[in-house]
């Protein structure tokens, strides 16, 4: 064992594995990629613990006494009377990273889930999509945990979803490590073992939507697993690790990915961090919260020499809701078939052409702003609206529909002939609300910039198809919408709305 990868285990020489075992050093290895069939059936046969005796104890009583003490000592934190449904933990040896694991265990602590789905990363595999766990059982020092055969075999009719054996017989910790804590915080529970086989932005896409299908069936916690930063001097690791988590906490996981591609961030669970990211957005942009953060010089005093960074993290449903929620599907739905109705009749006038009926929606006689976007083959082709107004939906949908088509002067009039290629949107907003820098949260919100007579707007979606940061994001609109100079921000009028958005498919 390395001299860097022994700063990382829990020193308990006698049951450790062996050099060519234990794969301890997980950031600076080269993979080796793996082409394989997968192997879907779920089987009757447990999984036993790989690292046990490493990275925790292999004893069961001092292992339970080794968490339940961590646990003990977060008891005066401030407790949350919510239920996170998303935790960030890291996975060094419990006497490295314990501490600031247990913090984000300590928030599920007597409570209940219908399942716990812990998403870890290969340290030296490669391979395309998530492997989930197909036995039955995970086994412990502290017992057997069922695995979550139902959702298992949801999860493997989802895109991305596979089973690659060689992972989970690897001697992996990024995943294992966060059992035994939950099987001290929570009792009986049911867990879905996962491991991604590379930090490909596709890939997480792919299980943050599977993810989010799961959810529909079920209570489920869901536990991203990341260290951050390794073997900086301890002064250096402090800032690298301050700007990582700030921008996980803050930003969109389009924009975190992208950071993460250019070397502003470090943590080496760089796919189940956005995946993370990603699954808290479908779930309705989590208020995310640090709950801890210590690097290895801060746990086990030996801070002269490179440190390794950890933080937990939780997501929690918002305090307020901030979705629209004025408009059923229906209607909506309703508004995109009028639209793509108003503008066919205004590029194809016939005399048969019946009008969709919207005034048997009363939800659309409320006065909202809203805004049509045109798409041709997924790229932007035309979208005006209003952000606010006095006119009803139903009445204004006729008029912005025409100017989405007609009016918009950054393209050439819609014609008839590429109507067959364009697919209609409807945005319905929320009123704006003033805020303050602070207070927008990217991905979630529409802006709104007023300064000297001048103003911009861009629409929630902007965030998505950029992967800007919020201060990008606000350059970009102070300059590109407003004509200002792009630090006009700072001192500009600030209004943020939500959007619900109904598309045809």
């Amino acid at each position: 064992m390395r001299q860097s990868d022994k700063r990382q285990a829990t020193g308990n020489k006698s049951n450790r594995p062996t050099r060519g075992q234990l794969p301890l050093l997980w950031c600076c290895l080269v993979a080796c990629t793996l082409s394989l069939v997968p192997v879907l059936e779920v089987t009757a046969e447990p999984r036993s613990a790989r690292v046990a005796g490493a990275f925790y104890p292999d004893d069961p009583a001092v292992l339970r006494a080794t968490i339940e003490q961590l646990l003990a000592g977060h008891d005066g934190a401030p407790a949350s009377p919510d239920k996170p449904r998303i935790l960030i933990s890291p996975h060094a040896g419990y006497p490295y990273a314990g501490s600031v694991a247990s913090r984000a265990f300590h928030e599920v602590q007597g409570r209940a889930y219908d399942g716990v789905v812990v998403v870890g990363f290969t340290h030296r595999l490669n391979f395309e999509g998530t492997s989930v766990e197909t036995r039955d059982a995970y086994h412990t020092p502290l017992g057997p945990i069922p695995v979550d055969t139902e959702a298992v075999e949801f999860l493997q009719a989802q895109p991305g979803i596979t089973h690659v054996e060689e992972a989970h017989e690897a001697d992996e910790h990024s995943m294992e490590v966060m059992l035994p804590f939950l099987q001290v915080a929570l009792g009986e529970f049911r867990v879905v073992p996962m491991l991604m086989g590379r930090h490909d932005f596709s890939d997480a896409q792919e299980l943050a939507a599977a993810l989010a299908q799961l959810a529909q069936h079920g209570e489920y916690l869901f536990v991203f697993s990341t260290d951050l930063s390794h073997y900086h001097p301890y002064d250096e690791a402090k800032r690298l690790d301050d700007q990582t988590v700030n921008l996980i906490l803050r930003e969109t996981a389009g924009a975190v990915d992208r950071l993460f591609s250019q070397g502003h961030l470090e943590a080496c669970g760089r796919g189940p961090v956005v995946a993370g990211l990603l699954l808290a957005q479908r779930f309705g942009y989590l208020e995310r919260r640090l709950l801890l953060y210590a690097n290895s010089g801060d746990t086990t005093g030996e801070a002269s020499r490179g440190v390794v960074g950890y933080a937990a993290i939780g997501m929690y449903p918002p305090k307020t809701s901030a979705s629209v929620e004025t408009v059923s599907r229906d209607a909506g739905m309703a508004l995109v078939r009028a639209a793509r109705q108003v503008i066919t009749a205004k590029l194809q006038p016939t005399p048969s052409t019946e009008a969709v009926a919207l005034d048997v929606f009363p939800e659309l006689q409320q006065a909202r702003g809203m805004f049509v976007t045109l798409r041709k083959h997924g790229e932007l082709r035309g979208c005006i609206g209003r952000i606010e107004t006095d006119e009803p939906m139903a009445s204004l949908l006729p008029t912005v529909s025409v100017e989405a088509a007609l009016a918009d002067t950054r393209f050439l009039p819609v014609t008839a002939e590429e109507l067959d290629d364009i697919t209609v949107e409807v945005s319905v907003l929320s009123p704006p609300a003033p805020v303050s820098f602070q207070d927008i949260v990217a991905g979630r919100d529409g802006v709104v910039l007023r300064k000297d007579g001048r103003s911009g707007v861009f629409l929630p979606q902007v965030w998505t198809e950029s992967g800007w940061t919020r201060l990008e994001f606000l350059r970009e609109l102070a300059h590109q919408k407003a004509g200002l100079q792009p630090d006009a921000w700072q001192s500009a009028q600030l209004f943020t709305f939500q959007d619900q958005v109904f598309e045809e498919h």
